[in-house]
């Protein structure tokens, strides 16, 4: 009979336990795609990207209809969201340039013979069966200060019902925001896409 209580406790406890956390990052697998010819890419470095306060936080966060958010605490970041999408261009860019960037060598941030680059994430919106959105601001500064070029991106994916497929909406928008800025970086020139002004 104790036997018996024991095996009951176990799957009651068993029951009642939570589920462990599923993690998620914004880098994806990258495939071999160089397109520019290295001679022509100055050292550049990414600095800190911003991102907006209600998205700030380790778990993941979907939106509802009339500006409800959902805070899926069991659907984590594996880092903070704004380091996130800093790995995910910088290996984005590593895939199109041919070389990484350099903040994490002497030579980078701040320096003025490295190519700086601003990306300010205005938007990062995840909507459960309808859209994953993105919407930045993003500065490049080139070395020697001139010139400077500021753009906007606006991308929107549309997903299906899940997690997964959220995450994976935003990992192609920040595939395709890598795109852009590598374009900028090889020709100084607006990238299709985005809409950019000099000075």
């Amino acid at each position: 009979m104790m036997r018996a209580w024991i095996v009951a406790g176990c799957v009651v406890l068993a029951g009642c336990s939570s589920a462990p956390p599923h993690y998620y990052t914004l880098s994806s697998p990258q495939a071999s795609q160089k397109v520019a010819d290295i001679s022509r890419v100055a050292p550049y470095a990414i600095n800190a990207v911003t991102i907006p306060a209600e998205v700030d936080r380790n778990a993941i966060v979907a939106q509802q209809k009339e500006g409800h958010l959902l805070l899926l605490s069991d659907d984590l970041w594996t880092a903070p969201l704004g380091a996130q999408i800093q790995t995910a261009l910088s290996q984005g860019l590593e895939a199109r340039l041919g070389m990484p960037p350099v903040q994490n060598l002497a030579l980078g941030v701040r320096d003025n013979k490295v190519t700086q680059i601003f990306v300010d994430t205005q938007r990062f919106d995840m909507v459960p069966g309808q859209h994953a959105a993105l919407s930045v601001a993003w500065r490049v500064q080139f070395a020697g200060g001139k010139p400077t070029i500021t753009c906007f991106t606006r991308l929107v994916q549309p997903v299906d019902v899940g997690v997964t497929p959220l995450v994976l909406g935003q990992q192609r928008n920040i595939q395709v925001l890598s795109e852009q800025i590598a374009q900028m970086l090889m020709r100084r020139a607006a990238p299709s896409g985005a809409v950019c002004r000099q000075g």
